[in-house]
């Protein structure tokens, strides 16, 4: 069979393992698959269960959003989260299908949202995280449509992807299974998160800020606990920091949580760590302080994964399992409670991005690497076993490029690790044009997964190349802070110590190599082409170009604990325009493609709009594409069509200037 090149279309053929769940005997996983429907511009996902056997069933069919399959302790049943347009208007429910196949019907009838959430041990309750949506009809006085305005009086009033936010907050919620009836059971006045119920089925653990000060003291949350039924709430002695996803020991004596204790310092370049706590209060005790590595770590790609992952223990307690970043892999570790001796149990030029454990000796796993969006595995004994094959065909035909190692010194003399893709049918006679993609962050790293954006790339002839330079998460805490204060140089100079090495390869042509990078990634890219003339092409995406009005981000608030204080103070204003990108624009010589949406909250448009300007004024090559109504993450959860449009805009303009003759 004649294989096909990666195309920008291929995103519509693609099928994306999301969220798994194991059976309570361990011979069973429920699953999602996501995928993206050009005709009706949206995602769509349909639930399936799978034998230990390999026998697959499709439970849930058609042009559905199913969401965080999970099965009732009992065995009996499947649960999951349902979102439809009923009347113009978005409903959310927890849905239950029976085990054995049949109806599935609506548990609940709720006006608003869920989160994460747990059936009780007895099979009777399900415990969940709930915002209850409430009626305003001053401001909202036709539903479905905008309102009429919004009246702002916290200082985090929006969170990119959602927008605004409600005054509503999400809580601790109990629902009867055999009514559907919903309880209230917390009442924080900023929220709770993450409920997680006791082995015994009496108490919960959440974790939640109580604090009235909430935005000055971000990171100060703690861990509560409660009964079932909402009453005698107290809170969990831990240590000042942030805490998320705590979960019970088998015992129900101890709880353990991902966490730091810096909450002064609103930075990523900080390693989160497993901690243990007793629940009546006691030391708390790090569990993955040797590893040197933050929990999990994000692995960048634009495969839009998004299953969450607790902690899980084993039946007996002895060892705790998680998935943790090293050196571009995420891979599935074991940690002894006992003695903090710390295993790997699979993951080689992988990334889990998903498992889930029964406590004894069987695994399941939504493993990507290089050449795959993700399938399932089962892991039984030690042996491994492919569940699924999600994109058999669609992988047999086409040419899928490997990426290659690339380890080389960075600027201080540490190993940096990059990786090469290059074209297919590549011949090492001929001279490629280069593409430099850099992540954003900037404590994030690429790694082991499949990236559609660069196969694109590589299938029309260019050589890609993509390194997590310092700031990078994976390699270490002191690895990641180098950074801290300094955005735009110690990886600059990585970088730029790649390409020299590179530029001696006679199969890339050194003349024609172009940069591009999103959100950090467009920050390192407008920096870059402000202090080298050595590209031909920028693709700044969703960037960040000046560091004095980035106040305006979503968490602007916060952005003096990320660096050296607040603008007014000491010589702050000048050191933050020191590293604005937006200094340096009459620098520029490189045309460049500004990429940037609408909605954006994270990085807002106004970023983009400036560099653009700037640009104008001063007579550079400089293009802008706006994409209405879509987040900071377009690459990964925009809307397909736009997607899509955007690699076509890349493709185009890369083209333009880095295939001259």
């Amino acid at each position: 069979m004649k294989k096909k090149r990666v195309d920008v279309q291929d995103l519509y053929k693609l099928k994306f393992l999301r969220e798994i769940a194991l059976s309570p005997c361990g011979k069973k996983v429920a699953y999602t698959v996501e995928w993206m429907d050009r005709k009706n511009n949206k995602y769509f996902s349909n639930l399936y269960v799978v034998t230990e056997k390999g026998k697959t069933q499709h439970f849930i069919r058609g042009n559905k959003d199913i969401k965080l399959p999970k099965w009732s302790p009992d065995g009996k049943y499947i649960s999951f989260l349902r979102t439809e347009i009923v009347k113009n208007e978005l409903k959310q429910n927890i849905w239950i299908i029976p085990a054995g196949g049949g109806e599935a019907y609506a548990m609940t009838d709720a006006n608003g949202m869920f989160g994460a959430y747990e059936w009780t041990p007895d099979s009777k309750n399900i415990v969940c995280q709930f915002v209850q949506k409430k009626e305003d009809k001053d401001r909202v006085p036709e539903k479905g449509k905008p309102p009429l305005y919004y009246y702002v009086k916290k200082a985090w009033y929006k969170y990119d992807g959602k927008g605004m936010l409600p005054e509503e907050k999400m809580h601790i919620w109990r629902v009867r299974i055999n009514s559907g009836r919903m309880k209230q059971l917390t009442f924080g006045i900023n929220g709770d998160d993450g409920p997680n119920i006791s082995p015994d089925g009496k108490k919960i653990i959440f974790s939640s800020n109580r604090n009235v000060n909430f935005e000055e003291r971000l990171l100060y949350q703690d861990i509560y606990i409660v009964d079932i039924n909402g009453k005698k709430e107290r809170r969990v002695k831990t240590l000042p920091g942030p805490k998320y996803q705590p979960v019970f020991s088998p015992d129900g004596k101890s709880i353990v949580y991902l966490g730091h204790t810096y909450p002064e310092e609103f930075v990523g370049w900080r390693t989160l760590n497993l901690w243990k706590v007793p629940i009546n209060g006691g030391k708390a005790v790090n569990l993955t302080k040797s590893l040197d590595r933050t929990v999990p770590g994000y692995i960048v790609d634009d495969m839009g994964h998004y299953a969450q992952t607790q902690p899980v223990f084993s039946k007996d307690g002895r060892f705790l399992y998680y998935h943790i970043t090293n050196n571009g892999d995420l891979s599935l570790y074991g940690i002894d409670a006992k003695n903090k001796k710390i295993t790997k149990v699979w993951g080689d030029n992988q990334v889990i991005y998903a498992f889930d454990h029964d406590g004894g000796d069987t695994f399941v796993m939504a493993i990507s690497d290089p050449l795959n969006p993700g399938d399932l595995y089962l892991l039984k004994s030690g042996k491994l076993k492919r569940l699924t094959d999600l994109n058999r065909s669609y992988i047999k035909g086409h040419w899928i490029s490997k990426p290659e190692d690339f380890w080389f010194k960075g600027d201080k003399g540490d190993d940096i690790q990059g990786w090469l893709m290059k074209p297919p049918r590549f011949n090492k006679k001929k001279r490629y044009p280069l593409i430099v993609q850099i992540h954003g962050g900037p404590h994030a790293a690429y790694g082991n997964s499949l990236f559609h954006e660069f196969q694109v790339l590589a299938a029309n002839g260019y050589i890609v190349f993509y390194c997590n330079p310092h700031g990078s998460v994976g390699y270490g805490e002191k690895f990641a802070r180098d950074l801290h204060n300094q955005w735009g140089i110690p990886d600059t100079k990585d970088i730029m110590k790649a390409l020299r090495l590179l530029g001696k390869r006679k199969y890339i042509n050194e003349r024609s190599m172009g940069v591009m990078g999103g959100s950090y990634g467009g920050f390192m890219t407008n920096w870059i082409i402000g202090h080298t003339d050595i590209f031909k092409a920028a693709i700044t995406m969703r960037s960040v170009v000046n560091m004095i009005s980035f106040f305006s981000t979503d968490f602007g608030f916060s952005l003096h604990k990320e660096f050296r204080g607040h603008l007014w103070e000491k010589n702050n204003l000048q050191f933050y325009w020191n590293m604005s990108p937006l200094k340096y624009a009459n620098k520029i010589k490189t045309p460049l493609l500004i990429i940037h949406s609408e909605q954006d909250h994270r990085c807002p448009i106004s970023q983009g709009e400036e560099l653009y300007v700037a640009l104008k004024i001063l007579k550079k090559e400089v293009e802008m594409v706006r994409f209405p109504l879509e987040p900071h993450g377009l690459s990964r959860h925009g809307s397909p069509r736009r997607r899509e449009k955007r690699l076509d805009f890349i493709l185009t303009f890369v083209d333009r200037y880095l295939k001259k003759k």
